[in-house]
């Protein structure tokens, strides 16, 4: 090692040990109700945290004896902050919060995840796997997590709990990803291809989201998780503009990222539109409309692939996409119960509002198919 990546070392490893200490006073703090205490503690773990993962990236250079033990470590005093905090909430409240319930138990299946992963490295004479973003992005929401709940915060603390859940499962699905491929065989996903399949991958999320109450009625649902889902579906938008513009800017375009891309919308989308069907925002021939168009383009893409054709994306179909983005966003927003208030006969004009965007969308984007296939005439004549 150079004298500078040793000094680095030794530096993490005492702001590491601080992080851990730091722990202790939390529990005493949390059963006496001195949140403020509470909560300068968990600050300085957070801002450690943040500076071990992003500035030394201590997970990365550490050796992995120390590595395993001080992880492990940290994820039993994360776990055992969040377990102190359920169970006096429970004790107090006389009610078990279940997306806190969710988050021990996730909390408690990484650390052990992660523990039995290094020992089998160690035992096999590996080094480990380096930190992805995920992972440290994770790390980060779980910090934040504990300290508005450590604030008790009752209007934040599910949103960031959902958003740590979210966090931890796109983490869990980047480390599966990197441990399984072959790199003798593969080359590591590009950032711009990570954000595009970060939208697949987080689209069965927003499917339990949506439906968390278990009820399809979707003005049943808490206003917490039609904040969440809005948000979602606001991220769903932001990567699918991020990914062509990084790929683009940083040389980055790819075979993979042009039919991912159409795809990971396709999917996020239609994912989108079957949850308003089963709400009542829209009907079924709007929603077998859309499906029809997009199976159909796919087809024409797979076709124009054989005779070694890649079909770039049509401006009507960057039209389609924009306006069945703005349609969602306007019956997610629409759909808030703080709309119902504001508003004068928001009741009356919702009767209409979501099947009227519906219609716009499926006429917008019926239109886009016709277009694709109006311009691939040199393809369909192979076969027509």
């Amino acid at each position: 090692m150079s004298r500078l990546t040793v000094d680095k070392l030794l530096y993490g490893r005492i702001l590491r040990i601080l992080y851990i200490f730091a722990f202790l006073p939390v529990f005493y703090f949390i059963w006496d109700e001195y949140e403020k205490l509470a909560a300068v503690n968990i600050s300085i773990i957070l801002i450690i945290s943040w500076y071990l993962q992003f500035r030394i990236r201590q997970q990365d250079i550490e050796i992995p004896y120390y590595q395993l033990w001080l992880s492990f470590v940290e994820a039993i005093f994360v776990f055992a902050v969040m377990l102190c905090i359920f169970i006096r909430d429970s004790i107090t409240e006389n009610e078990l919060e279940k997306m806190l319930a969710v988050g021990c138990a996730l909390l408690l299946s990484r650390a052990v995840a992660r523990t039995l992963y290094m020992l089998s490295m160690l035992r096999e004479g590996k080094s480990f796997l380096a930190s992805g973003f995920w992972s440290k992005a994770a790390t980060i929401s779980i910090n934040v997590t504990m300290l508005v709940y450590v604030l008790n915060l009752e209007h934040y603390q599910q949103i960031c709990m959902g958003a740590t859940v979210l966090m931890l499962f796109a983490a869990g699905v980047s480390f599966g990803y990197r441990y399984y491929r072959d790199p003798m065989h593969r080359k590591p996903l590009s950032v711009c291809n990570q954000l595009t399949m970060s939208r697949i991958v987080l689209t069965p999320v927003f499917l339990w989201v949506f439906f968390y109450d278990g009820d399809l009625n979707y003005q049943n649902n808490s206003l917490v998780f039609k904040i969440l889902a809005l948000v979602m579906v606001i991220a769903f938008m932001v990567t699918d503009f991020l990914d062509g513009y990084l790929a683009r800017k940083w040389g980055e375009v790819s075979t993979l990222g042009k039919y991912l891309d159409p795809f990971s919308d396709k999917i996020s989308n239609m994912t989108v539109f079957l949850c308003f069907l089963a709400s009542g925002y829209t009907a079924v021939w709007m929603v077998a409309l859309i499906y029809f168009r997009e199976a159909s383009v796919e087809t024409l893409r797979t076709l124009a692939a054989s005779e070694k054709i890649i079909m770039p994306a049509r401006q009507s179909g960057k039209w389609k996409t924009a306006i069945q983005g703005a349609g969602i966003l306007i019956i997610l927003v629409g759909a808030l119960d703080p709309l119902y208030t504001l508003i004068p006969n928001w009741t009356e004009i919702w009767e209409y509002l979501p099947y009227s965007v519906m219609a716009i969308i499926t006429f917008v984007t019926i239109a886009s198919g016709i277009d694709y296939f109006a311009s691939s005439k040199d393809v369909l004549k192979k076969y027509v």
